[in-house]
């Protein structure tokens, strides 16, 4: 990574302060939601009898946990709004957003057309015009949250880390991105008791190891956000790269199917990136690392500059 970035960092701690607390707030989500989602499954059953499974509602808690002990650790670290995690809103930066957007659809749309091509997908199926919003809408709000959580909150606010130091921790971040997809437990038999969330999540590293392909098409992707977002000094523009992609992989799972299972070098495992956009993805880290940033993006005047807030981070 080049030390030349744009002003929006500001120093804060060391890249073992963000190791350790990346440490803490996985275990902490882990042991919280454990613990709550059987009562939260409960709850939910005793409202709608047999109508959502327990994964489901484990991974909802899942995710409220992780926000909640997110927020509370990055007030310790003096991160305080979202500003700091590149989310401030600015004309320049919506811009940048839907842009980005249309670069992930056009891409994946590309990729389909290639899939379609060689055959190993098949045209079929429909989408109304209510399947399109909700894909619309989900796709927004996926690219939003995962980007504001993983490359905002995580990583944006170390990011004046330079050289090792923000490569091991942007490797760290993906490599959780990564994984937490497969915190899924579709598998899991048996009741729901108090056990229940403590063995999905100690089959996680089993399934995410059977499906190495999409992990590592995953990590690969997460740390191009990451470069995205460094790059530009905010995490608009990698919320819409990856809304954009998520709408189009949408989009496309519902207008095709796959022709011969997952064999696939560039979708597998239920519309998940392969080996192929992994290979892309390193590729595109490596032209865009090596570039400098425009020079908008070094301005002193750019909206996308965030208080130093340093001294509280220490």
């Amino acid at each position: 990574m080049r030390a030349t970035l744009p002003p929006a960092f500001a120093p804060r701690s060391r890249p073992g302060t963000l190791l350790l607390a990346l440490v803490a707030w996985v275990g902490l989500t882990i042991v919280v939601s454990s613990l709550l989602a059987p009562a939260a499954w409960a709850l939910v059953e005793a409202i709608a009898p047999d109508r959502f499974p327990f994964q489901r509602v484990f991974r909802r808690v899942a995710m409220l946990a992780a926000l909640v002990v997110l927020i509370v650790g990055a007030r310790r670290l003096g991160i305080r709004s979202l500003a700091d995690c590149g989310l401030g809103l600015a004309r320049d930066r919506l811009r940048a957003a839907g842009w980005a957007a249309a670069i992930g659809v056009v891409a994946i749309a590309a990729l389909f057309a290639v899939e379609l091509g060689v055959g190993t997908r098949v045209a079929g199926g429909r989408l109304g015009a209510v399947d399109a919003l909700e894909a619309l809408i989900g796709a927004s709000l996926i690219g939003l949250l995962e980007e504001g959580l993983c490359r905002g909150a995580l990583l944006f606010p170390f990011g004046a880390l330079t050289g090792g130091a923000a490569w091991l921790t942007n490797g760290a971040v993906s490599a959780i991105y990564a994984t937490a997809h497969f915190a899924r437990g579709a598998g899991r038999p048996g009741p729901v008791d108090w056990r229940s969330g403590w063995e999905i999540w100690a089959d996680l590293p089993v399934t995410a190891a059977a499906h190495v392909e999409a992990w590592l098409g995953l990590f690969m992707t997460g740390a191009l956000f990451w470069v995205v977002a460094r790059r530009q000094g905010h995490v608009w523009g990698a919320a819409g790269l990856h809304a954009g992609a998520v709408l189009a992989l949408q989009v496309g799972g519902a207008l095709s199917d796959p022709a011969r299972g997952n064999d696939s070098l560039l979708l597998v495992d239920g519309l998940l990136p392969g080996y192929g956009i992994a290979v892309a993805a390193a590729v595109a880290i490596a032209i865009l690392a090596l570039r400098p940033p425009r020079a908008a993006a070094l301005s002193p005047a750019t909206p996308s500059t965030a208080p130093d807030r340093s001294s509280t981070a220490r």
